[in-house]
């Protein structure tokens, strides 16, 4: 049975959170056995099984049993990584929720979101993927709380009105009192817990709410690499993803050939180029992908230069990082650097 995963760049932001309440990420890392240095736009993902240990270890250690409603209260868009370029880039708010419903699976291939329009009321509906090994079928509480906790957070940031839920809904009991405050002080809305499903509703006429930080050009590169992303979760196990993460793991200024990939896979070169072709790509093709993910989440670092990016990926002029770039994306890294940082100066 295949097990779910989640992005390891969820699991770098819970780390940050324990060392901010003085609960070592380093002990956390080494009792749930999760890797904790994570390169941005890494397509890294770990097992919902030690994701399971990990937040029983997180509530163990902090002796908080909210601490997912909590963390959500420090979330910002780049605990998301493409996905929250991809948010902040929308529209509308009815947008964005389109757009956490279409590539949820990118932060958790567990989770499924669906969002419903009725008369006077637009919400969220949260499934969970049944037929895997998911750990959120045995352990809900605390990633929905971060869900719920996170998307109330934005949606009173990202617009000139900040808006709030009209309720919020939750499978799990309700928790004591005491816990209970805390849930209504965060999430700005009624809470009902008990229900049939994890709802997050809103007033219908706030879906055409506009965003601060709208950037339609920006949008259609972040959901160009997000659809990629995606398409490469479901070759999760298959040798497409394994040279994936062969080559990231090794490309630190220079590129892997095929014939190291080969060898590290215990293929020979003839092998490896034919189980790529069966999975309808190529080394080259993989190499391209990835080095245009990771160049889109470096140059989201204003303290990376475009040279540094283009040394870092492998181009031996920065005049070839440029063209690769303005190829990948219709735009020159400063450019495309300049309007990420003007989408993140007008949420601020």
């Amino acid at each position: 049975m295949r097990e779910t995963t989640i992005a390891a760049s969820i699991v770098a932001d819970m780390y940050q959170y324990l060392d901010a309440r003085g609960v070592s990420s380093v002990d956390a890392a080494t009792a749930c056995d999760i890797e904790i240095s994570v390169p941005p736009g890494s397509d890294e993902r770990v097992a919902g099984s030690r994701i399971e240990r990990l937040w029983a270890h997180v509530v163990r250690e902090t002796g908080d049993p909210a601490v997912g409603l909590h963390m959500a209260e420090r979330y910002s868009p780049g605990s998301l990584d493409i996905l929250g370029y991809v948010v902040l880039s929308c529209s509308t708010v009815g947008q964005v929720l389109d757009r956490l419903s279409r590539y949820v699976g990118v932060l958790n291939d567990g989770l499924r979101l669906e969002v419903v329009r009725e008369a006077t009321t637009a919400y969220c509906r949260c499934t969970f993927v049944e037929g895997t090994d998911n750990y959120l079928l045995r352990r809900p509480r605390e990633a929905m709380d971060t869900m719920w906790g996170g998307l109330a957070r934005e949606l009173g940031r990202l617009t000139a009105k900040p808006l709030t839920a009209s309720a919020v809904w939750f499978r799990q009991p309700a928790p004591p009192p005491e816990e209970l405050a805390d849930y209504e002080r965060v999430l700005g809305a009624p809470v009902h817990f008990g229900m049939s499903e994890y709802r997050f509703m809103i007033p219908l006429a706030d879906v055409d709410e506009p965003l601060l930080s709208a950037n339609p050009a920006l949008l259609a590169v972040f959901e160009r690499h997000a659809d990629e992303v995606l398409a490469r979760l479901e070759h999760h196990g298959t040798p497409s993803r394994r040279v994936m993460e062969v080559v990231a793991a090794r490309m630190k200024g220079v590129v892997p050939t095929l014939t190291e990939v080969a060898r590290e896979l215990a293929m020979s070169e003839r092998n490896l180029q034919r189980v790529l072709r069966s999975d309808g790509t190529t080394f080259q093709q993989l190499v391209d992908a990835l080095r245009r993910d990771l160049a889109i989440s470096h140059l989201a670092n204003p303290h990376t230069s475009a040279g540094q990016v283009g040394f870092l990926l492998g181009f031996s002029e920065p005049s070839a990082f440029h063209r690769a770039f303005r190829r990948w994306t219709g735009k020159a890294p400063h450019a495309f650097r300049r309007e990420a940082q003007l989408d993140r100066s007008m949420r601020q």
